[in-house]
C-alpha cells in the first residue's frame, strides 16, 4: 500500500530527462567530491566546539567530554570585540559639488532601516561564528516580493501566501483513500491553516529585503577556482538545501517520488547525530528529506533549480530580475586566507591541539590527586576487628589496637602519597602558545592566570586589537559588500511610496512674510528618476569604522574631551569669518582634518559642526534685471 505522499504525488507530472540537467548533476558530483574533505572537517569542527558526546547518558557528567571547553570560550570572548551591533552604514556623495545631500542622506537611513528589519545583527553573529568555526561565514542577501517564485530563502517573509502554499499537499492529501488513520489528523491541519489565513487577512503579501544564514557545509562553488580573491569570478556556486519531500512537491508541483533521500556529506559513522534541516537516514514518510539544489550560473546569467536523483529541472531556469551588480547573493566571511589556497585555518584548527594537551593535562592531573587519597598501611597479622574499629573511629573515640607487643608504629601507619611535581602539570607554556596564536589574553578572557604589570598588559591589548582587527577589517568589507548590494537592490525596487514610509510625510515649515503666514512644504526624502549606473557613480555606500564592535564609552569620552578644546575655537571663528562674508575654506580644512584625527571611528559628522550662511531672502517684487520670481535667464 502506497503513504499518502506517494498517492498524493501520482496525480503529479513527472517531466522528461533533460540532457542539461544531467550535465549539471554531473558538474555538482564533482564539486561535492572535492569538498566532501572539507564539509567533514567542518563538521568535526562543529562538534568539537559544542563538546557534546550524544552516545553518553545525557544526565550524567560524559555527556559534556571536555573538562575545559577553551575553544567555545575563546570563540565567546572574541565575537563581542569583532560584532556585537549593527554597523552604522553611511551614504556620501562623490561630486560635493552635487546637490545629493537629501538623496545619501535618504538612501542612507533606507538601507539601515532595510538591514534592521532583516535582522542583520544575528546573521551575522551567527556568520561570524562560523568563520571562526567552519572557515567560512556565508549569508545570502536578497529582496523578496514572492514567496513561491522568488529563490529559495529560509528566512523568508511571513505572510497569507506562505500559509496558503501549505493547504496543497494537505488538500491533496485529505482526498487520499488509502490514507487510513492519518485523513483526521491531515484534516486537523487543514483546518488550522485556514484559521490562520483568515488571521493574517490584513497581511495579504509581505515583501522586503531576507538576509539567510547558508550552512558552509551546503555551499559548493566551481572546483576551477583556486584561491579566495578570484571566489567571486567563479562560473557558478550552488546552495544545497535539505527540504520536506512533501513540501517540495507542492512548491515546484511535479513529482519527486524519485528523488535521492538526504544524507550527510559525510562518513556514515558520525551520520547518527541530530543535524540541523536534515535526517540522516532515508525514511518514507512524508517528512523524508530531499536536497534541493539552487545553482547560480554567472555565465548565462541563469538560476537553475535541480533536485537530488531527478534528472530535470524542477522549475524552469530563470534569470534574476533585480540583483546587484556582483551578481550572487551570497556572500563569505573567511577567518583567514593563505594565498595560493581556497581555504585558510580557522580558529578551531590553530587551537584543537592546544585544547587537547591542556585537558590532557589536567586530566592526568586529577587523576593523580585522585590516586593520593589518603590511607593506612597495616601489618597483615593485625586482626580484621581492629582494622574495622579503626577506620570507623569517630572524633575523640580511644581506639584500641591489637599490637602483639609490636611498637605501633610498625602495626599501622598512614600510607605515603605518590609525589607531585609541579612543573610536570604546568599548563603555562599551553596558555603562552594560546595567546600566541589567538592574541587573546588571560584578562581577555575574564581569569587571570599570571600577574602582569601594566606595560605587558598594554602591550598585549595592543597585539590582541592588531589581531582581531585584521579579522575585523575582512568583516567590514564584507559588510560593507552586503551594504552596497543592498543598496542597488533597493534603489531597483523601491517605489517612492515604498521610501516615504520609511521617511515620512513632508515637512511642513512656516515662514512669516508681510505679516502673513505661508506654509510651505519640504520634501523629507528624494528617490531620483535616474538610471542605476548613474545613481551608482555618484555615491558610495560605506561602514563607518569601529561601528560593528564593542562600544567602548571611556575611549570616546576621552577623544571628546581632547577633540572640544580644539574644535570649538574654530567653529566660533568660522561664524565670525561667515558673518563677515570673509574666506573660511582654509578653516573648515583644518576642522576636517582636526575631527578626522581624534575620530578614527568617524562618530562625528563634521559638516554639522560647520557653520552655513544664511540663505538670501527671496525677492517681493521685480529685481532690477527685469525678472520676476519663478523665471530665470535663458
Amino acid at each position: 500500500m502506497m503513504s499518502a505522499t506517494e498517492n498524493s504525488a501520482v496525480n503529479l507530472p513527472h517531466p522528461e530527462s533533460e540532457a542539461l540537467a544531467q550535465r549539471w548533476m554531473q558538474r555538482l558530483e564533482r564539486a561535492k567530491d572535492q569538498w566532501s574533505i572539507w564539509h567533514k572537517r567542518m563538521a568535526h569542527n562543529q562538534d568539537l566546539v559544542a563538546g557534546f558526546d550524544v552516545t553518553q547518558d545525557p544526565a550524567s557528567s560524559e555527556f559534556c567530554r571536555l573538562r575545559a571547553n577553551l575553544i567555545f570560550s575563546t570563540i565567546a570572548a572574541i565575537l563581542p570585540n569583532i560584532y556585537a551591533r549593527d554597523p552604522e552604514i553611511s551614504v556620501t556623495s562623490r561630486y560635493p559639488q552635487q546637490r545629493l545631500s537629501l538623496f545619501c542622506h535618504t538612501l542612507q537611513t533606507v538601507i539601515n532601516r532595510a538591514l534592521l528589519d532583516a535582522n542583520l545583527k544575528d546573521r551575522a553573529k551567527d556568520a561570524v561564528s562560523s568563520a571562526m568555526t567552519c572557515y567560512f561565514g556565508i549569508v545570502k542577501v536578497m529582496y523578496q516580493r514572492e514567496a513561491q517564485s522568488d529563490p529559495m530563502m529560509a528566512g523568508h517573509l511571513h505572510d497569507s501566501e506562505t500559509h496558503s502554499s501549505q493547504l496543497t499537499p494537505l488538500h491533496q492529501d485529505m482526498h487520499d483513500p488509502v490514507a487510513g488513520i492519518d485523513q483526521e489528523a491531515q484534516q486537523g491541519e487543514s483546518a488550522q491553516l485556514i484559521a490562520s489565513l483568515k488571521t493574517h487577512e490584513d497581511i495579504s503579501h509581505a515583501e522586503g529585503l531576507v538576509i539567510d544564514l547558508v550552512s558552509a557545509d551546503h555551499l559548493l562553488i566551481d572546483p576551477d577556482i583556486k584561491e579566495f580573491c578570484n571566489l567571486y569570478q567563479a562560473g557558478w556556486m550552488a546552495q544545497r538545501i535539505p527540504m520536506n519531500r512533501q513540501e517540495a512537491q507542492a512548491r515546484y508541483g511535479v513529482d519527486l517520488r524519485g528523488a535521492t533521500p538526504y544524507n550527510q556529506p559525510f562518513d556514515q559513522a558520525t551520520a547518527s547525530r541530530d543535524r540541523r534541516l536534515a535526517s540522516c537516514t532515508p525514511t518514507l514518510d512524508e517528512d523524508q528529506q530531499i536536497c534541493v539544489i539552487e545553482v547560480w550560473d554567472r555565465r548565462t546569467d541563469r538560476v537553475y533549480t535541480l533536485v537530488e536523483g531527478c534528472p530535470f529541472f524542477v522549475r524552469e531556469p530563470w534569470t534574476p530580475p533585480r540583483v546587484g551588480a556582483r551578481w550572487y547573493p551570497f556572500f563569505i566571511l573567511p577567518f583567514s586566507t593563505v594565498v595560493g589556497k581556497l581555504i585558510g585555518p580557522c580558529l578551531v584548527d590553530l587551537t584543537e591541539k592546544l585544547q587537547n594537551e591542556h585537558n590532557d593535562t589536567r586530566d592526568k592531573f586529577a587523576a593523580h590527586r585522585h590516586a593520593n587519597r589518603p590511607h593506612w598501611i597495616v601489618s597483615t597479622d593485625t586482626a580484621p576487628e581492629t582494622i574495622q574499629r579503626h577506620t570507623q573511629a569517630t572524633l575523640g573515640e580511644i581506639v584500641l589496637v591489637q599490637s602483639n607487643g609490636l611498637p605501633i608504629q610498625q602495626v599501622i601507619q598512614p600510607g605515603q602519597n605518590i609525589p607531585i611535581h609541579p612543573a610536570d602539570y604546568d599548563t603555562s607554556p599551553i596558555r603562552q602558545d594560546w595567546e600566541q596564536v589567538t592574541g587573546l589574553q588571560d584578562a581577555s578572557r575574564s581569569m587571570i592566570a599570571q600577574a602582569k604589570t601594566a606595560t605587558e598588559a598594554a602591550l598585549m591589548d595592543k597585539a590582541l586589537t592588531g589581531r582581531v582587527s585584521e579579522f575585523l577589517d575582512k568583516l567590514k568589507g564584507w559588510l560593507q559588500q552586503i551594504a552596497q548590494y543592498v543598496a542597488q537592490m533597493l534603489l531597483q525596487e523601491l517605489t517612492p511610496q515604498q521610501v516615504q514610509r520609511y521617511m515620512g510625510p513632508p515637512i511642513m515649515s512656516t515662514r512669516i512674510i508681510e505679516g502673513r503666514s505661508i506654509v510651505e512644504e519640504q520634501p523629507s526624502y528624494d528617490w531620483p528618476e535616474l538610471s542605476k549606473a548613474q545613481v551608482f557613480d555618484m555615491v558610495q555606500v560605506r561602514i563607518r569604522a569601529g561601528t560593528s564592535g564593542a562600544p567602548d564609552t571611556l575611549e570616546k569620552q576621552k577623544a571628546w574631551m581632547e577633540l572640544l578644546p580644539k574644535i570649538v575655537p574654530l567653529i566660533e571663528q568660522l561664524m565670525q569669518l561667515r558673518a563677515k562674508g570673509e574666506e573660511a575654506a582654509p578653516l573648515e580644512a583644518l576642522l576636517r582634518i582636526i575631527v578626522k584625527v581624534f575620530d578614527e571611528n568617524e562618530d562625528v559628522d563634521v559638516e554639522t559642526l560647520i557653520p552655513k550662511m544664511a540663505p538670501p531672502p527671496k525677492p517681493e517684487g521685480p529685481v532690477e534685471n527685469g525678472l520676476g520670481m519663478g523665471m530665470s535667464a535663458a
